[in-house]
C-alpha cells in the first residue's frame, strides 16, 4: 500500500511538472510580445525582437529549455524574472509572507468558528436554530471567493470607508514605530482574511455537524446519558472528542484550498501575495516566475494532501484495520 501511494504521488508530481512547463508556452503571445505591447514608442524591429529572445534564452530549443527547467526544479533555481529583474525565488519569498499571513489567520478562524457552530448545531439538531444556521452555512459555502471579496470591498472600503481599498501597507509609513507598522499591516490584511474565513467556515461546520450527529447516535453515548453525566461533560468529554478526529486531515486539505482561493482574493484587494504575483506573471508571460509559482502551489497542495492521507488512518483506526493500515501509509 505504501509503494502504491508513493507511486501515485510521483505520477501526479511528474504530470504537474510537465504541465508547469508546457502550459505557459501554449498560451497566446510571449514575453517579447508583452514588452512590445507595453512600449509606448515605435514597434520593435525583428532584430530587436531576436536580441530580446536571445537575452531571455527564448531562442533555445524546447528541449534545451525543458532541461534547464528540470535542473531549476531540483535546485530551486528558476532563473531571473523577466518582470522584476530579480531571482525568482527571492521575488516569491518576498510575497509569500503576505499570503501566509492571511491564509494562517483564515485557517485558525474558520476552524474555530466552524467547530463551535458545528457542535452547537448538532446538539440542537432538528430545531429551528439548527435549520437556520445550516441554511446560512450552505449559502456561504456556495459563494465564490471573488464575489464575497467584491461585496466586502464595496461595503467597507467604498461606501463605509473603514478599511483601505487595496495593498498591504500605507505608502510613506517609513518613520512610524513598529506598533504603528504592525497595526497598519493587520489593517490591510483584515478584509482578505475575513473573506477567506467566510468562504471556508461552511466546510468545517458541515463536517463537525455531521460527525457529531453520528457520534450522538452511538450506543456508548446513550449509555453515558443513562449514567447521568452532565450535559457539559457529555459534550466535551465524549461527543466532541470523537467527532473532531477527522478535522486534522481536513485542516491539511483546507489549507491547500485556502492557498488557491487566495489567488482570487488577492487580485480583488490588490494584496501583494503570491496569488496577485501569479496574476502578474501570467499577464506578462513571465515564464520563470510562472514556473516558480506553479511549483510552489503544486508542492504545497501535494504535501498537505500527503499529510492528510498519512494522518487520517492513524487518527481514526477504524479505517481498514486500524494501526496496521496506518503504519503502512
Amino acid at each position: 500500500m505504501k509503494r502504491k501511494v508513493i507511486r501515485l504521488y510521483v505520477v501526479v508530481f511528474t504530470f504537474l511538472l510537465l504541465l508547469n512547463f508546457f502550459l505557459p508556452r501554449l498560451m497566446p503571445g510571449g514575453p517579447v510580445e508583452f514588452i512590445e505591447g507595453q512600449d509606448s514608442g515605435a514597434m520593435l524591429t525583428e532584430e530587436q525582437k531576436a536580441a530580446m529572445e536571445a537575452y531571455y534564452q527564448l531562442d533555445d530549443s524546447l528541449l534545451t529549455q525543458f532541461i534547464t527547467y528540470i535542473k531549476g526544479v531540483f535546485t530551486l533555481d528558476f532563473g531571473t524574472s523577466f518582470t522584476y529583474k530579480s531571482d525568482v525565488m527571492e521575488v516569491i519569498s518576498h510575497h509569500f509572507m503576505y499570503t501566509w499571513l492571511i491564509v494562517g489567520f483564515a485557517t485558525v478562524l474558520s476552524f474555530l468558528i466552524g467547530i463551535i457552530s458545528g457542535l452547537w448545531s448538532a446538539w440542537f439538531h432538528h430545531e429551528k436554530s439548527d435549520r437556520g444556521l445550516l441554511t446560512v452555512m450552505l449559502s456561504l459555502g456556495a459563494l465564490p471567493e471573488f464575489l464575497i471579496a467584491i461585496v466586502l470591498l464595496l461595503a467597507f472600503s467604498v461606501y463605509v470607508p473603514l478599511f483601505p481599498l487595496g495593498g498591504a501597507e500605507t505608502p510613506f509609513l517609513v518613520e512610524a514605530n513598529w506598533f504603528d507598522k504592525t497595526k497598519d499591516f493587520l489593517w490591510h490584511a483584515f478584509l482578505p482574511t475575513v473573506t477567506l474565513t467566510i468562504v471556508h467556515i461552511s466546510s468545517t461546520y458541515l463536517l463537525v455537524r455531521n460527525e457529531t450527529i453520528q457520534v450522538m447516535k452511538a450506543s456508548y453515548i446513550e449509555f453515558a446519558k443513562m449514567k447521568g453525566l452532565s450535559r457539559k461533560r457529555l459534550m466535551y468529554r465524549h461527543i466532541a472528542k470523537n467527532s473532531l478526529l477527522t478535522l486534522f486531515t481536513l485542516l491539511m486539505i483546507r489549507m491547500g484550498l485556502l492557498f488557491t482561493g487566495a489567488i482570487f482574493v488577492e487580485v480583488v484587494y490588490s494584496y501583494p501575495g503570491i496569488g496577485k504575483l501569479l496574476q502578474e506573471a501570467i499577464l506578462s508571460r513571465d515564464y520563470p516566475l510562472m514556473h516558480g509559482l506553479f511549483f510552489i502551489f503544486s508542492t504545497i497542495i501535494l504535501c498537505l494532501n500527503a499529510m492528510a492521507d498519512w494522518l487520517y488512518p492513524k487518527l481514526d483506526p477504524r479505517l481498514k484495520g486500524g494501526k496496521a493500515y496506518a503504519d503502512n501509509i
